[in-house]
C-alpha cells in the first residue's frame, strides 16, 4: 500500500490498492500542484500496473481541477464518486442543492479494466447513518471522528438529516472502526450507527462544515508527524 498526505484544507492520505510496500516516510503537500502531481503519480501506477487506485476526499475546488484535468485521458479512467449516488455540483455554485455531493474523492482504474461509476462509488465509499443521536447536545461529528483516530481525509460529506440522524460518507477501511467507537463520543439515548445499503440515496440536509477544533487539530497533526509524514512541493 501506499499513501501521499495533504494537509491544510486538503489534509489526506493517498492510498493505493496495489500491494506494494508501504514506505516508511510518507510525502505530504499543502498545495494545488503537489495534489496534481499526487494523483499523476496514481495515474501512472494504475496505467503500469493495470491496478486501482484511490484518493483521499478532497474538496470541491481541488476535485474540480483534477476532473478537469483527467477527463481526457485515454490511459486510465479517474471517477469521481460522492458516496449515497449523489452528482457533482453544478460548477461556480456554492450552494449544494439535493441530489448532490460536495466532497468527493477519485477512484483511477487502467482504462481496460471496465470499472464504471456506480461500481466505483460501491466499492470506494461507504454511507453510514447516526440514529438517536443529540446533534445540537453533541461535538461536531468532524471533532468526533478525529476523536476515534479517523483523519478527515478519509471521511466525504456530512449532512444531518433532523436533528436526531446524521449521514456520513468514509471510506471503507474506517467503517468498522466508526461503528464499533463513534457513539462513546456522541450525546444521545441509545445511539446507533449502520451502514446504508450501497443502493440507496443520500438524504439531503445541512452539511456540517470539515473543520476541527485547534486542541484536535494539534492532536492529529502529531500523529501523522509520529506516523513518519515528510513534505514535498
Amino acid at each position: 500500500m501506499i499513501s501521499i498526505a495533504l494537509t491544510d484544507t486538503t489534509s489526506c492520505a493517498f492510498q493505493s490498492t496495489t500491494t506494494v510496500r508501504q514506505s516508511s516516510r510518507t510525502p505530504t503537500a499543502t498545495s494545488l500542484h503537489g495534489i496534481m502531481e499526487a494523483v499523476e503519480s496514481l495515474a501512472a501506477e494504475a496505467a503500469d500496473t493495470w491496478s486501482i487506485q484511490a484518493t483521499p476526499f478532497l474538496e470541491p475546488a481541488d476535485a474540480s481541477k483534477i476532473e478537469e484535468k483527467f477527463q481526457d485521458r485515454g490511459d486510465v479512467l479517474c471517477l469521481r464518486v460522492f458516496g449515497g449516488r449523489r452528482l457533482s455540483p453544478e460548477p461556480d455554485n456554492n450552494t449544494v442543492k439535493p441530489g448532490e455531493g460536495r466532497r468527493s474523492r477519485f477512484v483511477i482504474a487502467h482504462a481496460d479494466l471496465g470499472m464504471d461509476a456506480m461500481t466505483a462509488e460501491e466499492e470506494y465509499c461507504t454511507v453510514v447513518r447516526c440514529e438517536n443521536v443529540n446533534v445540537a447536545s453533541s461535538n461536531t461529528f468532524p471533532n468526533a471522528l478525529a476523536s476515534i483516530g479517523v483523519h478527515l481525509d478519509n471521511v466525504g460529506d456530512i449532512v444531518i438529516e433532523d436533528s436526531n440522524t446524521v449521514c456520513f460518507v468514509v471510506t471503507p477501511e474506517v467503517t468498522k472502526q466508526c461503528l464499533r467507537l463513534l457513539s462513546k463520543e456522541l450525546v444521545g439515548t441509545g445511539v446507533s450507527l449502520s451502514v446504508v445499503d450501497s443502493h440507496e440515496f443520500m438524504p439531503h440536509g445541512e452539511m456540517q462544515e470539515m473543520k476541527l477544533s485547534r486542541v484536535l487539530e494539534r492532536q492529529m497533526e502529531r500523529k501523522k508527524l509520529d506516523a513518519g509524514y515528510v513534505q514535498f512541493g
